[in-house]
């Protein structure tokens, strides 16, 4: 029986090995692949490559013992990692962000507490008018220092609140308005902005800072051109222009529904 016993336990720990081994390939190759999904669309995805074809030529030189080559690829993979921090740093943390936050997402969302229908309704009249404009909905990410950069408003959603910051004629035009828990949080708000290629030579500042806030946060960015009246939303870093009226409410259902905020590309039906 003692023989019995231990010959069980050491099958057991065979057949452990075997899944510690599978479970941690699965466990890679799973991070690999959301890190890579979510640098496809960003500057970085070259360097990414760029990285993976030295990792391969490493492998290579290694096996066929070049050691002079070997030994310059291991002095300058220290550099290479110092390189990747500072230049990609809007990259890595809103990834690092949008992985410690997306299981805090709430469970639903809800059209009345964003007042949807009123802040479409806006963004479509200020499209016909040509009034330029530029909304944020917070998400996850904390919009606190951008929120103390503007004016304070404190007040609920409504068409003719939105209209009347963006008129021309007003103190609180210039810049955006943040929306966070259902309220407009403040105005005339300063954002970072982006230099990100997706901006095209006929795209102005507003679009800069567009891009810009949606690269450094998770936030849902609303944009009227008051040159064209075209309407843009940015959100994970990506910028989709031409949006039709039409689109524009299903595609901020889409983009604050908990289940597919952070999904890939959308597609207009």
């Amino acid at each position: 029986m003692p023989q019995f016993f231990y010959i069980a336990m050491m099958r057991i720990s065979e057949v452990w090995d075997y899944m510690r081994v599978a479970v941690d390939i699965l466990l890679v190759a799973v991070l690999f692949y959301y890190v890579y999904r979510f640098l496809s669309h960003t500057k970085a995805v070259q360097l990414l490559k760029g990285l993976i074809a030295i990792f391969i030529f490493s492998v290579i030189s290694n096996k066929l013992q070049l050691d002079t080559v070997n030994w310059i690829i291991t002095n300058l993979t220290s550099y290479l990692v110092l390189a990747v921090i500072v230049l990609f740093q809007p990259e890595l943390r809103r990834l690092i962000s949008q992985f410690a936050q997306r299981s805090w997402l709430s469970a639903s969302f809800s059209e009345d507490a964003l007042q949807l229908d009123e802040l479409v309704s806006a963004v479509i009249s200020m499209s016909e008018e040509k009034t330029g404009s530029l909304i944020v909905i917070e998400r996850n990410s904390g919009l606190r220092n951008y929120i103390e950069s503007g004016v304070a408003v404190n007040a609920g959603i409504s068409e003719e609140l939105i209209r009347t910051i963006f008129h021309h004629n007003t103190d609180l035009h210039d810049g955006a308005i943040i929306i966070q828990q259902g309220k407009i949080a403040a105005a005339a708000c300063y954002l970072p902005l982006s230099d990100s290629k997706q901006i095209k030579k006929h795209h102005g500042a507003r679009h800069r800072a567009a891009l810009g806030i949606a690269e450094e946060s998770d936030a849902l960015v609303i944009l009227t051109s008051e040159e064209t009246g075209g309407i843009s939303i940015m959100v994970n870093g990506k910028l989709y222009s031409k949006i039709r009226p039409q689109d524009l409410k299903n595609m901020i259902i889409y983009f604050m529904n908990p289940k597919t905020a952070y999904e890939g590309k959308y597609s207009v039906k």
